[in-house]
């Protein structure tokens, strides 16, 4: 196993952070909902915290866990720690990266079910664009990503910047 092309540098993704976080300070500017923004766990964790640091908007922080992964192949994902959000809020989730789409729906199934006003998702990689109302870069392309949060079997996420992983 060993790095191959590097996509992004750490310096371009806290950079779109900082972008998307002016975005969504502005989509959210005059609502009277309370936002909560949910960090997917693990992967998103440094995404989630470059992104949320750069908000204006008042805002509340939750965590859930999600597998969606079993080495480099993408599953059906299981919600593995869930959180409780209140009603009537606009619930903002925070993902590493979006493959196929079906964390988005499984969550904003779940967070609408529970009745937030709105779920909308922000995401730092996306397979295609369109993936998420916020996202920080499409790649598309079917390599297995590591680095900036991004895991191969727990390894690697430490890594400054997103590269392909030759196995």
């Amino acid at each position: 196993m060993k790095l191959g092309q590097q996509f992004l540098s750490g310096e371009q993704i806290r950079e779109r952070a900082k972008e998307l976080a002016a975005k969504i300070d502005e989509d959210y500017k005059d609502t009277q909902h309370p936002l909560v923004c949910i960090c997917v766990l693990r992967g998103a964790a440094i995404w989630y915290c470059d992104v949320i640091k750069h908000l204006k908007t008042d805002m509340r922080c939750e965590f859930v866990s999600v597998r969606s992964y079993q080495g480099t192949k993408a599953c059906e994902p299981a919600l593995i720690q869930d959180t409780t959000i209140s009603k009537g809020a606009d619930v903002l989730i925070v993902e590493d990266i979006v493959d196929t789409g079906a964390t988005k729906e499984l969550m904003t199934k779940l967070f609408m079910g529970r009745g937030a006003n709105s779920v909308k998702m922000c995401t730092m990689v996306a397979r295609k664009e369109g993936a998420a109302e916020y996202t920080g870069f499409v790649i598309d392309t079917d390599k297995f990503f590591v680095g900036y949060g991004l895991d191969y079997n727990q390894q690697l996420r430490n890594i400054d910047g997103i590269y392909e992983l030759i196995l």
